[in-house]
């Protein structure tokens, strides 16, 4: 038989949020390189030159945007994996609190009484 590993739900939701800081890290570093690169561009002075610094700014956009959804992918899978693994721990906690009836961690406690 396998061994199984441990999954922390609380864990899962952090990692989301530190891919979240990720994702406006590398934003905020698009944004720069952007304005770099067009305002290069603006000032080069030089037509072949300033038509390679807009290439240049259009293929980092195009790839920033992969990397971005890439990020933001990631953080709403480990955000939905949380949810999962705690709804999974509340059904088995409900049905094997359904299966022990009126038992509880410290013995038996009484059921109440049946309608008539």
């Amino acid at each position: 038989m396998g061994k199984g590993f441990k999954v922390n739900p609380s864990q899962l939701q952090v990692g989301s949020q530190d891919v979240q800081y990720l994702q406006g890290r590398c934003e905020a570093i698009a944004q720069y390189a952007q304005t770099a690169l067009a305002s290069m561009a603006g000032s080069a002075g030089h037509e072949d030159l300033a038509s390679a610094l807009h290439e240049a700014a259009e293929r980092g956009n195009t790839a920033f945007t992969g990397l971005l959804a890439a990020y933001g992918h990631a953080s709403n899978s480990l955000f939905t994996a949380g949810q999962a693994y705690v709804g999974a721990d509340n059904s088995a906690a409900n049905a094997a609190a359904g299966v022990l009836g009126g038992w509880t961690a410290g013995g038996p406690q009484a059921l109440p009484e049946p309608e008539r």
